[in-house]
């Protein structure tokens, strides 16, 4: 059984949740859509990889080697990196440049990798030197409660930080909502009427779209 640890109790603006998984037998797994982008350390027994993801629409498998190990710092919608706009980032992961087992180049800063009892240092290292900063606009509208402004201003402002439409990303906040009803056991029809979808073949649609799985699929797992 895989190893899930979080770390819990610490609260940040920018930063959404760190997960630290030791994988215990070869497997896959499903990397599901989670309106975060993400600092991945993996390590396996031979190599680091220090990966920057960008916010994601649609599931991504991961293939994993017993021993193998994932650090996860996934950083809230509404912050964002000038050297790696959410806008170029859609949809993509760039490996960073290592240096020996223990750093990697950010720009042109050279940064410690870093582990999960040291995550706190490397975000405030990331925010003291502005790699990373919050969009109060976007973390406004974020939050349910927007700023005043123009639709355009709203519009521009999202794609810019996130990558993502306002639509394309409220779409993948319903796609969680309803992933996480059925998984507490809630019918198909009451779900999609809840959350708003057309109907139920909506519903089935856009989770097997955004999350790579229908309901049906989750009765078995």
């Amino acid at each position: 059984m895989n190893k899930v640890t979080r770390l819990d109790g610490w609260s940040s603006p920018i930063v959404q949740s760190v997960t630290h998984t030791r994988f215990t037998e070869d497997g896959s797994m499903l990397m599901r859509p989670d309106g975060c982008w993400d600092f991945a350390i993996l390590k396996s027994a031979d190599s680091t990889i220090v990966l920057r993801t960008g916010l994601t629409t649609s599931a991504v498998t991961h293939h994993y080697t017993a021993g193998d190990e994932i650090l996860s710092i996934a950083f809230k919608a509404s912050s964002y990196m000038s050297l790696m706009p959410g806008e170029q980032m859609r949809d993509k992961g760039t490996v960073l440049e290592t240096i020996g087992r223990d750093r990697f180049w950010l720009g042109t800063d050279v940064l410690e990798i870093p582990t999960f009892d040291t995550v706190d240092g490397f975000v405030h290292k990331l925010t003291r030197h502005s790699h990373v900063e919050d969009n109060s606009l976007v973390a406004s509208v974020v939050s349910g409660h927007p700023m005043a402004m123009s639709e355009r201003t709203m519009q521009r402002h999202f794609l810019k930080t996130t990558g993502l439409t306002y639509k394309a990303f409220t779409q993948v906040e319903r796609a969680q909502k309803a992933l996480a009803l059925l998984q507490q056991g809630r019918p198909a029809a009451d779900v999609a009427f809840a959350l708003g979808y057309a109907d139920q073949p909506h519903m089935i649609r856009s989770l097997k779209a955004i999350m790579g799985v229908t309901p049906s699929r989750l009765a078995h797992d």
